[in-house]
């Protein structure tokens, strides 16, 4: 057993295990740091619970979808009785805990969906106090003492001062979940544990779910101890707030039958790109506020193709925010979504300055993909130039390639795709010698990367490091209002390509477009418009003139509602960014509603 123990501890990945019944039988040292089961912290306070008379802090980045689920009867306690304050708001706020005859609370409260930062300072009755929220942490500081948490969707950081004393008689920390901590428990009178500096919980020997919550995660935990189920490997679950990935694997036993062992494969790198991501997008909107909207009204590169619908708008404002950040960016989306002209405006809008390369990865033979790309030496290989080649990379040195079908791309070269990412150099077929180059990558597929993942096409290191930084561009049938917008844009470049005269829509022609699905998209749509102008030997396209693929389906009113409510959840989730949770909140479905219907629609 000491032996299981030390290779457990030894090993960089947080791993626990668990006997038949879910009782934890054992756990390693990076599963108890990473969950926040030790204190390493120097401001240490005893067990109790909160007080009347209490001076509480509080900062909460999200109302109602924080640790504990704060809602506005607990604000109540503190005095607070604003019903303007609504859920999901950034809140922050100090008042007295449960005592009417205390002075008034100070608080403030801002939209989470105009703000991602808030700070208040208060000097109350001799302490000086600073609430704040940045993006990616909340902090209270008190007389000069800070206590700060970092968060990944939403948290609310709690300060507690004694009412008799007025020293720190609690604070929150990492693994407020394991711990049962969460303000809206100790404001409706949860207990707290005690913290320092090499404090531990006891966790062996506790059933999982009095330290690990979340409801995907239980329930295939069950299902491997069960037998249901063999095995989960790398399924993405949200475990006390946090997402992450995990690996499921049966631990059998003769007498007692299936245990499990779980094993949260590179945590902390998925966790950081995550936090890194939301920091610099955080850090990068005071620069980019007065551009922004140059860019995304008429006249804008941005605006030269794709519409202005409410789901368009918002993926168009995201690219643009990414074009300004130097990073490497995923396009998605079906073929003939215009992939291939968003990473032109990306580019033609980003600070990087440099050559823009063009990849189409589907047209190159797989035997020569290396040499393309990566460029060779003289007589690397017969028929090599003497002189040797450089490849597409070394072309886009200072500036940017484009990998279009990023999909096609090898399993060895792959690899070398990602050595580049992270070493910024690469070396060319025929030679050791290492040559620097400093390109930004944009990639883009009509495949689901995430599916070849799991099925061992594509390098799960690479998809990781591509997918930090995605854009997905909406299929025209989810966008139905820009058709209007796209008919009479494309109208005037098909007449310009051609040197053709003015030419207009029938009313019938014009209805037959606006109510057609468009299964291919925006390529779809310019192909029948150019046949259309062409096949027209008058200055107006009539009907007969528009040959449509397949013709629109007749829908059901069911069939209608749904495709509908498919369009509006999307909608919905573009607009809150692809958070989850505060999609949900604005709909008004619950948890388990909500989820059912982006399985049914298949909405990722």
């Amino acid at each position: 057993m000491d032996i299981l123990e030390s290779v457990l501890d030894s090993s960089s990945h947080a791993i626990f295990t668990l006997d038949h019944e879910g009782i934890v039988t054992h756990i390693n040292h990076q599963a108890k740091e990473r969950f926040g089961l030790f204190n390493h912290s120097q401001q240490s306070h005893g067990a109790g619970r909160l007080e009347p008379g209490d001076l509480v802090m509080l900062a909460t980045t999200a109302m109602g979808a924080d640790d504990g689920g704060l809602q506005q009867e607990d604000l109540a306690v503190l005095g607070i009785h604003d019903k303007k304050i609504q859920p999901g708001d950034l809140v922050a706020a100090v008042g007295v805990f449960q005592d009417d005859t205390a002075p008034r609370p100070v608080y403030k409260a801002l939209r989470r969906r105009d703000a991602s930062t808030l700070q208040m300072d208060v000097n109350w009755q001799g302490h000086i106090i600073q609430v704040a929220m940045n993006g990616s942490e909340a902090s209270v500081t008190v007389d000069g003492v800070r206590y700060a948490i970092s968060y990944f969707m939403s948290i609310c950081q709690l300060v507690v001062l004694d009412h008799e004393t007025g020293a720190v008689k609690f604070w929150q920390e990492k693994g407020y979940s394991a711990r049962k901590e969460g303000a809206g428990n100790l404001l409706r009178g949860g207990s707290f544990g005690a913290k320092s500096p090499d404090g531990e919980m006891e966790v062996t020997g506790y059933y999982f779910r009095e330290f690990f919550e979340g409801e995907l995660f239980e329930r295939h935990l069950q299902e491997v101890l069960s037998g249901e189920t063999d095995r989960y490997e790398d399924q993405e679950y949200e475990i006390n707030g946090y997402a992450l990935m995990a690996s499921i694997l049966p631990a059998p036993d003769e007498k007692t039958g299936n245990g499990a062992i779980v094993k949260f494969r590179r945590f902390e790198d998925i966790k950081a790109t995550i936090l890194e991501r939301n920091t610099a997008i955080t850090a990068a909107e005071r620069k980019y506020k007065e551009a922004e909207q140059d860019m995304l009204t008429d006249g804008g590169a941005f605006t030269s193709l794709f519409g202005s619908s409410t789901v368009m708008a918002e993926v168009k404002r995201y690219a643009y925010r990414l074009s300004q950040l130097d990073c490497n960016i995923l396009i998605t989306g079906e073929s003939g979504t215009g992939k291939s002209f968003l990473a032109r405006s990306i580019a033609d809008v980003q600070p990087r300055r440099g050559p823009f390369i063009t990849v189409d990865c589907s047209t190159i033979a797989p035997t020569l993909f290396e040499s393309e790309m990566f460029g060779y030496v003289g007589g690397a290989f017969t028929g090599a130039n003497p002189k040797g080649k450089a490849g597409f990379f070394e072309e886009a040195d200072g500036g940017t390639i484009f990998l279009d079908e990023i999909g096609e791309v090898p399993l060895n070269i792959q690899a070398k795709l990602l050595s580049i990412i992270q070493n910024k150099t690469l070396c060319r077929v025929g030679s050791t010698k290492s040559v620097p180059v400093d390109v930004r990558i944009l990639a883009a597929t009509n495949r689901n990367l995430r599916q070849e993942v799991n099925e061992g096409l594509f390098r799960q290191d690479l998809y990781y490091r591509l997918s930090a930084f995605t854009v997905e561009l909406p299929p025209l049938r989810e966008c139905q209002e820009d058709v209007y917008f796209l008919i009479n844009h494309l109208m005037d470049r098909i007449r310009e390509k051609y040197g053709m005269p003015d030419k207009c829509l029938s009313g019938e022609a014009f209805s037959r477009l606006l109510s057609y699905d468009w299964p291919g998209n925006i390529r779809e749509l310019e192909n029948v418009l150019e046949r259309a102008v062409v096949l027209s030997e008058s200055d107006i396209i009539y009907d007969e003139h528009i040959r449509l693929e397949q013709e629109p389906v007749q829908m059901t009113l069911k069939e209608q509602l749904k495709a509908e409510e498919k369009r509006i959840i999307r909608r919905t989730l573009a607009q809150c960014g692809g958070n989850r949770t505060a999609a949900m909140e604005q709909l008004g479905l619950s948890k388990t509603v909500f989820y059912g219907k982006l399985k049914e629609y298949k909405i990722n």
